[in-house]
């Protein structure tokens, strides 16, 4: 066969190609670039005419086949199309992607009024049917923080460019269903089925397992299997692949059917399987390659290699949809199976206990995929690999047959069901709960941070250098570089941060609340002003979401880790609204947490108190302070000035001064007027640059004393999106523009960030540009 053995040089020049033009990454394409000149300096045309040809491919592809535009408008209101995938119902929403009539994928969210309208569409909808519905049309949301999910770049990159919210349930259509869609629809009854006969955790497991379908389980045991390593055991993939059609294989061989007979056989039941487990890139993947392996068995070719198998597969998949590239799941399947297919070989030889097979096996495994982990969760815990070392095998020998005998069991003789329910809880309630308790417990944890593009290249080059000895030499030390290398990484990203000479200051966007996280130079320290909160509203059990919203862990905690944060130092709660302080729930527990500190008129409601003994447990020290005070932090200092005696629950807010960047700063809280008079006749010359709005910009703050007295340049106001209150008031607005005072808002920017150094403010950026 051609460029035997070389195929993964072209599946990689296929991935540069499609990085390069669908990503807009002119720096890839530089590498595309200095390949193909080293191509030449060796004479290499036959690869060098096999990479313009596949380069080629992609960019035509891109240009003339793969659809970055709308044909929609932003006024249509009515809508007919096919539901395409299978719905998700989460508490009291319905989510679903339609296929309109022009042939443009449209997310599309759908509020069940009632339980009834939800048993109702549970029983009906299904994918491939057609129904109408009307609608407005709404563009995907932007990340409103540095580090957010980029709701609009997500979905682009899956062809899609609009969000219809729906104005009332979808009316549907009798007409024909395709065999794909009876496929999906196949799947779905099957996932209810499971839900139905089992108890939801045996039930979640199951359908992860047999069908690709995740959206039941536990969100703290997915959290889990994600910070661990081991999610991937919850992705339908080569594993699944290999102990179903090895198990069938096996069995056919038996009963004396001919190889032959066989793969033909194999080659149609492929892609039903891909379709009816999800057909997400894992799985994607491996029925591509197990494909191509039954079909080179077929024209006699049995001798082509596993790596040439995985990367025609990874070209063909960028070929049909170059956009695939961006997606994690097809990221860390490519890698991490390719590297293992090359070490598997070599930890066979190399060590003779299965134990020590296993546990290389899974550090190579957690290396290969490190630059994607820590791309998208910014840590990883060390103690993943002994815990790989017990669930991979658990998993895949026990658990998964497990699921297959009790579903297959359970549709034939549904009297069954309650034993082999007992018998599954047993065997993985256990393992789950301990892997909970490490996961709400971490130790051995190391947070990375997001890598920049220089540390993400220092990254590779260390992981390949690593690889490079294991692989020539085999020795002791050698094999411990493997592991030392996540040390090494971690090492130089420490060692960077003690090196910056800036900090930050970022005013996070909360919503309607405050959060202010500040980071010192040098590594000196953190401190974070305050949470946010989002105000929970009574409902009834079926309008729970599986996984609502949280400010404190999707928020704060998200972008703290993405910073590299590991612990606070001081967390100041300027007052109890739980706007301010509701996240806090979040994040006590997540993080270490040195200090806490409220106001001596903070009046905790028993919530309140819970949060302060759990914060006591895990080595947190509480403090109160008031005017006159002071926080030092690395050699920093945080003035107290308010309150200086009780008054109103906003009138009480903790309001500090700093020096940051040679500029002076006040953090307000949500002080009143009267606060304001009290402040300004403690600290008659308190001057600011940059002043953060008392009370989301209501015109009860802010008052013309207080802003003549202080003279910012820059004013801050944090509040939400098209909030109740109308914040920030058109009177406070009025009062700054009349000052020429330069007005940030996170409701309109997003949040925003000041770097500075020790003697100015470096750089000012907002996450919505």
């Amino acid at each position: 066969m051609p460029f035997s053995g070389k195929w993964h040089l072209l599946s990689l020049t296929a991935c540069l190609a499609a990085w390069a033009v669908a990503g807009d990454q002119p720096v890839v394409l530089l590498l595309l670039l200095g390949y193909g000149f080293y191509l030449v300096l060796g004479r290499y045309y036959r690869m060098l005419t096999a990479l313009v040809a596949v380069s080629l491919i992609i960019v035509l592809d891109v240009i003339y086949f793969q659809s970055r535009s709308t044909v929609l408008s932003a006024k249509q209101s009515n809508f007919t199309g096919k539901v395409e995938t299978s719905p998700v119902f989460d508490g009291d929403q319905l989510t679903f992607i339609l296929r309109t009539e022009p042939g443009e994928l449209v997310k599309t969210y759908v509020q069940l009024s009632s339980l009834k309208m939800k048993q109702k569409l549970y029983r009906s909808l299904r994918p491939g049917v057609i129904c109408s519905l009307s609608g407005q049309l709404e563009k995907p949301s932007k990340a409103s923080n540095f580090h957010a999910f980029d709701n609009r770049i997500y979905l682009a990159d899956q062809h899609i460019f609009w969000q219809l919210q729906a104005h009332g349930p979808p009316r549907f259509l009798d007409t024909p269903v395709s065999p794909v869609d009876r496929l999906r629809q196949f799947r779905q009854d099957q996932i209810e089925r499971i839900q139905s006969m089992f108890p939801p955790g045996a039930a979640a497991m199951m359908n992860a397992l047999i069908f690709g379908e995740d959206t039941g389980l536990d969100p703290d045991l997915e959290s889990a299997y994600q910070l661990f390593g081991i999610v991937h055991l919850l992705v339908v993939s080569g594993m699944h692949i290999t102990v179903i059609f090895g198990c069938l294989f096996f069995a056919a061989s038996r009963i004396g059917i001919v190889r032959g007979y066989i793969s033909l056989l194999f080659l149609m039941i492929i892609p039903l399987y891909v379709l009816i487990t999800g057909a997400e890139p894992s799985i994607t993947r491996s029925g591509l390659t197990a494909g191509l392996f039954f079909a080179a068995g077929l024209v006699r070719m049995e001798r082509l290699r596993s790596t040439d198998l995985i990367s025609i597969a990874c070209m063909l998949m960028i070929i049909y949809d170059p956009y695939v590239v961006f997606d994690p799941g097809f990221e860390l399947s490519f890698t991490v199976t390719f590297v293992i297919l090359i070490a598997a070989p070599l930890i066979a030889t190399k060590y003779s206990s299965s134990v020590i097979r296993l546990f290389v096996l899974s550090i190579v495994s957690e290396l290969a995929a490190l630059p994607i982990v820590v791309t998208h969760f910014y840590q990883l815990s060390l103690i993943g690999f002994f815990i790989g070392i017990f669930f991979v095998p658990y998993i895949t020998l026990i658990i998964l047959p497990l699921s297959i005998i009790s579903y297959l069991a359970g549709t034939i003789f549904p009297l069954f069901v309650p034993f082999l329910s007992f018998i599954f809880e047993q065997l993985i309630g256990l393992p789950h709960r301990g892997l909970i308790y490490l996961y709400q417990h971490p130790v051995f944890q190391l947070d990375y941070g997001a890598l920049s593009p220089l540390m993400t290249i220092v990254a590779v080059l260390i992981i390949g250098s690593s690889f490079l000895l294991w692989e020539r030499w085999n020795t002791f030390w050698t094999s411990g570089l493997l592991f030392f290398s996540f040390l090494i990484i971690y090492g130089i990203i420490v060692l960077a941060d003690i090196a910056n000479p800036y900090g930050t200051v970022t005013f996070l966007d909360v919503g309607q609340g405050d959060s202010i996280l500040i980071r010192l130079p040098h590594r000196g320290g953190n401190l974070l002003i305050d949470s946010g909160g989002t105000i929970p509203y009574p409902q009834a059990d079926w309008q729970k979401k599986r996984k609502p919203f949280e400010v404190g862990r999707d928020v704060d905690l998200h972008e703290m880790r993405a910073l590299g944060i590991s612990s606070l130092d001081v967390v100041v709660m300027t007052h109890r609204d739980y706007d301010h302080i509701g996240g806090m729930k979040g994040i006590v527990g997540q993080i270490p947490i040195k200090k806490m500190m409220t106001n001596p008129y903070f009046d905790p409601n028993e919530a309140d108190q819970n949060l302060f003994r759990k914060a006591i447990r895990t080595g947190t020290r509480l403090l109160t302070l008031k005017s006159g005070q002071t926080i030092e932090i690395g050699g920093t200092v945080f003035k107290v000035l308010s309150p200086s005696s009780r008054s109103d629950s906003n009138n009480n807010s903790l309001v500090i001064e700093a020096v940051l960047g040679g500029k002076r700063w006040l953090f307000t809280g949500d002080m009143g007027t009267e606060g304001e008079k009290r402040l300004l006749n403690h600290y008659p010359s308190v001057r600011a640059d940059i002043l953060k709005l008392g009370h989301h910009g209501s015109r009860t703050s802010s008052s013309d004393e207080f802003l003549d007295k202080l003279n910012p340049a820059i004013a801050i106001v944090s509040c939400g999106k098209n909030n109740r209150y109308g914040h920030p008031h058109p009177e406070t607005i009025k009062r700054l523009n009349k000052r020429h005072i330069a007005i940030l808002r996170t409701d309109r920017s997003g949040a925003i960030r000041f770097t500075f150094s020790k003697t100015k403010i470096v750089k000012i950026e907002t996450a919505i540009k």
